[in-house]
């Protein structure tokens, strides 16, 4: 029992692959780990509401094509193992804490491309919403930036 829960922490804390496992899809397209992390809180936050819309998928793929100039179909992997890995997930704190490394405006632009993701359906779910506090707090980002960056990406 103490070895599967000792198993289980590493896994959590470490880059959630087993030490000596083969390169990830993400890394073989050239992503690195905290644009990978940014996709996968962007899936888990499209389902915070429960109810993963097609808009909101639809937003991450386009994202990956514009932002990292990948191919549709490589877009479609990066998307799956990103959605493998949001469904799997049990804290947010394990995907922020790869972000810390960016810059405070990279922060934000990862916080405003997940507004973008929640606004996506049309309306923002009080989870969706809690959910954007707890990453905004976990990756220190200031409250009135916040405030700036959900009202800076509300549809007109």
């Amino acid at each position: 029992m103490f070895n599967f829960l000792k198993n289980l922490l590493e896994r959590a804390s470490n880059d959630w692959q087993p030490a000596g496992a083969r390169t990830q899809q993400w890394q073989q397209l050239g992503l690195s780990e905290s644009q990978f992390m940014a996709v996968v809180l962007m899936l888990q936050l499209a389902d915070a509401d429960f109810n993963s819309a097609e808009q909101e998928h639809s937003l991450v793929l386009n994202y990956l094509n514009r932002e990292y100039g990948l191919t549709p179909a490589q877009a479609e992997s990066i998307f799956s193992e990103a959605l493998k890995l949001a469904g799997d997930a049990t804290c947010l704190q394990a995907y922020t804490s790869k972000l810390k490394v960016l810059s405070e405006p990279e922060r934000l632009a990862v916080l405003d491309q997940l507004w973008q993701v929640a606004y996506a359906d049309g309306t923002i779910d009080p989870n969706e919403e809690a959910m954007l506090r707890n990453v905004a707090n976990l990756l220190f980002i200031k409250h009135s930036d916040f405030i700036k960056s959900k009202l800076a990406n509300k549809p007109a």
